[in-house]
């Protein structure tokens, strides 16, 4: 028992001391050796506690300023790609978005040396006992910075893209405030995805298209902002159509007056507190007369709309009236006639509508 008791006092011992020693990264020679510049990006630096800092604020503090040292190294090796490279080899490069993308990055990151993300980073930390210095160290093996950022890239367009899809899907079902969010949230997920392109461009000299997979971000990007600016700045319509055709529906007013405002980029929506224009509409048919001549009949019927429209930016109606359609007339019956009634009146009502919205 005694000598276990030995052996556990000496590894004891042998682990304090462990702790205290410099990892080898606290040497400008060890570092080389382990940390080659052209596998890893590095940032290295040492610092003591300011005045009243705390030991845990001073470990933070220089681990970020380590942080800063190892993106200046990256925005090193940006300056020096391009500056190695001559005007005639850029108009040359069959690659010109990867060259645009090295600019863009060269022009960001010239203004601050502060990239929001760098996958893969890892970040230490070691408090010398004897002396009170704290030493920092960040690194990134460039390989697995590689890797990283094609995955990023990949899930970033993946999620862009199934924005788009529900944007697309709520727009049709007419929930154009959900739309717009789910819009504006793939701009996001693709700008992104676009960071972790340009990091990708300058840190691998071997990315391609196909690699930063620059033609389907692209391409989602023109979709994305297209929707977006459509959703955000469209007008839209919640629309209330009951059209009675006696027992039935008179389905084709609704069709006729959402194609009419559609075709000047107007968009309907299925809740009215997320339109512009709220427009109720009640119609039914009416049978007015029935003459016999014979063996054949004619059945005249016509058609009594009520028409409201309210502003939905402050609840105030600004329209409120009544039509009735002309007589319509036919020989198979009451239906018939009701159905020539309710298309001679739809134009009537439809160019109502413009005018009243017109005026506002």
């Amino acid at each position: 028992m005694r000598r276990l008791s030995v052996i556990v006092c000496l590894l004891t011992v042998v682990l304090q001391l462990a702790a205290q020693m410099p990892p080898d990264w606290c040497n400008a020679a060890s570092r080389k050796l382990h940390y080659p510049p052209e596998l890893w990006y590095t940032g290295y630096v040492e610092g003591e506690p300011q005045n009243g800092e705390t030991q845990e604020a001073a470990v933070a503090r220089l681990k970020d300023a380590a942080r800063v040292e190892l993106v200046s190294t990256i925005r090193t090796t940006v300056e020096q790609t391009l500056d190695s490279r001559t005007v005639s080899d850029l108009q040359q490069s069959t690659s010109d978005f990867e060259e645009r993308v090295r600019e863009t990055f060269v022009s960001e990151t010239r203004i601050s040396s502060s990239i929001r993300d760098i996958p893969g980073l890892q970040i230490d930390a070691f408090r010398n006992p004897s002396t009170g210095t704290i030493c920092a160290f960040a690194c990134v093996k460039r390989q697995t910075l590689i890797n990283q950022l094609l995955r990023r890239i990949a899930f970033l367009s993946g999620k862009a893209e199934n924005n788009l899809q529900q944007a697309l899907s709520l727009s049709a079902e007419g929930q154009k405030s959900k739309a717009c969010r789910y819009a504006k949230d793939g701009l996001q997920q693709l700008e992104l995805a676009e960071e972790a392109q340009n990091l990708l461009a300058v840190v691998d000299e071997t990315a391609d298209a196909e690699s930063l997979q620059t033609e389907q971000t692209l391409a989602l990007r023109r979709q994305l902002t297209s929707l977006y600016e459509q959703l955000r700045n469209a007008t839209a319509i919640y629309l209330h159509c009951d059209a009675k055709l006696f027992d039935g529906t008179y389905t084709a007013l609704r069709g006729a007056i959402e194609g009419a405002f559609s075709e000047q980029g107007i968009s309907f929506v299925s809740d009215p507190a997320e339109a512009d224009w709220a427009i109720y509409i009640d119609a039914s048919a009416q049978e007015h007369a029935k003459t016999d001549f014979g063996s054949m009949s004619n059945y005249a019927a016509l058609v009594e709309v009520h028409l409201s429209i309210n502003r939905q930016s402050d609840g105030k109606r600004i329209y409120s009236n009544g039509l009735t359609s002309d007589v319509s007339n036919h020989t198979r019956g009451f239906q018939p006639a009701a159905q020539e009634a309710y298309k001679a009146v739809t134009p009537k009502i439809i160019e109502m509508l413009k005018q009243q919205i017109k005026l506002y």
